[in-house]
């Protein structure tokens, strides 16, 4: 059994293509099974955020003809148009990736505090599918492990770092006066509550908030004395707003052209700033043509970013130790699962049961002759290897099997043979 990543994330493409190749949360139940029944993964979890989308799967196989061809296939999108954007990890590289991603290190915001939450909700919704079965399991609970060591054992997490605090510090550059301006939030899901947070505390204290739902722009205004309204009647608050920062999940751009040109006939030539940090993108980037408009998106706020990531250089080296140091044990665990070094593992802890006993009897086995007592060595071992024979079998058996690698653990965990793996196999 292999485990293998495939996935783009900021480093690699433009938010115009991360936006096309996005998962939406309600489409990942069936992308999960698609993944299992069509293509030959034997499990898979999707971990799709502002800044990536990744598969990650488990498979008897090694190549990803598989999970490249459901990725174009789901997305629309011819593979030779994508492929200069991927990156492919298998075994130890992508589990190595994962647990850099769970503890923050290769993200956009170096640190950043939702990533382990993104990372548990990935699992969790693998589990609830049934894709998550050994390996994925394991893999991912080792990931959460990595990331929740890496913020209490290092600063790597120091302060509250996200997309909405460099969304909010970008805001801070543009305007010397935050408490003179009026800004308007489009969403009201997490993002958008820790960026309400940060503006309040930056001294913006007016703002709109307005969602699909009014009742929860409602809720999150509420919470910071802000107002309140529906997506449908936002366009006549563009004319007012200074700022706009949007984080929504909908498919489709909420803030148009035509919406702007009109909003801006109104505003009688003062710039409108906006702020796009989701993805898919929230306001179409063709407004950039219009006079006193200007619009960043989430690859814009790198310049901010980057400091963030040389105050945290030698924070970063800490954590890889902690990654480096979880991945021998996670490989230590994922190399076991294999038949050989189970039955190897068997046979020891037999011999090793033989020895003691032998250790036990030996006072009273004193007035045995040389002789017999390699007799009585051998009748223990005949009676070790015959007691071995069916189940080394069936061990053998169980290795062709499709799901083997979930029965071979069982059978390890019966044998309680977890920590008497060979350290030679996991080099």
């Amino acid at each position: 059994m292999h485990l293998l990543t495939l996935g783009l994330n900021h480093n690699t493409a433009p938010v115009e293509v991360r936006e096309r190749l996005a998962f939406a949360e309600g489409d990942q139940p069936d992308s999960l099974r698609r993944l299992r029944e069509n293509y030959g993964l034997a499990e898979a979890a999707i971990l799709s955020t502002c800044n990536r989308s990744e598969i990650y799967a488990a498979s008897e196989e090694t190549h990803f003809d598989g999970v490249q061809a459901y990725l174009s296939e789901h997305h629309a999108l011819e593979l030779v148009h994508i492929e200069p954007c991927l990156y492919r990890h298998t075994d130890a590289e992508a589990a190595t990736h994962l647990f850099r991603v769970a503890s923050g290190i290769d993200s956009l915001v170096i640190g950043e505090s939702q990533i382990l939450k993104q990372v548990r909700e990935a699992l969790e919704m693998s589990q609830s599918t049934g894709s998550a079965r050994l390996v994925i399991n394991e893999v991912f609970q080792r990931a959460l492990h990595v990331g929740k060591r890496a913020r209490s054992e290092t600063d790597i997490g120091r302060g509250r770092l996200s997309v909405a605090t460099a969304a909010v510090e970008l805001a801070g550059q543009i305007f010397d006066r935050l408490e003179d301006r009026r800004a308007l939030l489009l969403g009201a899901g997490e993002m958008m509550e820790l960026t309400a947070q940060y503006l309040v505390e930056a001294n913006l204290t007016q703002f709109t908030v307005a969602n699909r739902t009014v009742e929860r722009a409602q809720d999150l205004a509420s919470r910071f004395d802000g107002d309140a309204l529906s997506l449908d009647d936002l366009e006549h608050r563009l004319t007012d707003a200074d700022i706009v920062i949007a984080s929504t999940a909908a498919p489709d751009f909420v803030i148009t052209e035509s919406a702007v040109r009109s909003a801006m006939s109104g505003r009688r030539g003062r710039p409108l700033f906006l702020i796009d940090i989701a993805v898919p993108r929230d306001i179409d980037p063709a407004i950039r043509d219009v006079d006193n408009i200007f619009l960043f998106d989430i690859d814009d706020l790198e310049s901010v970013v980057a400091a963030n990531r040389s105050e945290r250089e030698d924070e970063i080296l800490r954590v890889q130790s902690i990654v480096d140091e979880e991945l021998n044990e996670f490989l230590h665990w994922f190399n076991s699962l294999s038949a050989g070094p189970l039955i190897k593992a068997l046979r020891q802890q037999a011999a090793d049961l033989q020895g003691d006993e032998l250790g036990r009897w030996q006072g009273k086995l004193a007035h045995l002759s040389e002789d017999d007592r390699k007799l009585v060595e051998t009748i223990l071992r005949g009676y070790a290897n015959k007691l071995l024979h069916q189940p080394l079998l069936q061990i053998r058996n169980l290795a062709n099997r499709e799901d083997g690698y979930v029965r071979l653990d069982t059978v390890r965990r019966l044998f309680h043979l977890d920590d008497t793996v060979d350290d030679e196999e996991t080099s």
